[in-house]
């Protein structure tokens, strides 16, 4: 890499760049997924409370099927949290290689800063959220086979 410290300024905040982009994608998935699990939770309650213009029988199945797949929804859901986690760790390495021709290494200052004040890091509290809902899912799917069983 060339010494020159105004290319490695150049190159660090056009790096910054595609790390802000990958956390503004990964916002956007957050906020799809959260209204994706609404609309099911939601339609779950309207089908729940009698509502179905399928009948007894037909509604009863959706009261299993529905739970089962808000599941997938959440397992995927992990899954993308878990790669977007991955990638904007490695941006934010890569980007703690490049400051080290820098003045002042200001992620890896603000690492150490957060991390000495004991709190977690925002992914891992993220990754939680997908396995709220899938403990829900999984709550009602056992309620409804219990239903469906008596």
């Amino acid at each position: 890499m060339s010494e020159d410290p105004t290319s490695r300024m150049d190159l660090y905040r056009l790096y910054l760049a595609t790390a802000e982009k990958v956390s503004d994608r990964r916002a956007l998935a957050n906020t799809w997924m959260l209204s994706v699990n609404s609309a099911i939770v939601g339609f779950y309650g309207y089908l729940a409370a009698g509502k179905t213009p399928l009948g007894e029988p037909g509604g009863g199945i959706w009261l299993l099927a529905i739970p089962a797949a808000g599941i997938l929804v959440c397992l995927a859901w992990a899954a993308l949290l878990a790669s977007y986690s991955k990638l904007n760790g490695a941006k934010f390495k890569v980007l703690q290689e490049i400051e080290e021709g820098l003045p002042f290494p200001v992620f890896r200052r603000e690492q150490e800063v957060y991390r000495a004040a004991g709190r977690r890091s925002l992914s891992s509290v993220e990754r939680l959220v997908p396995w709220c809902f899938a403990g829900l899912y999984g709550v009602l799917l056992v309620a409804a086979a219990a239903i469906a069983a008596r």
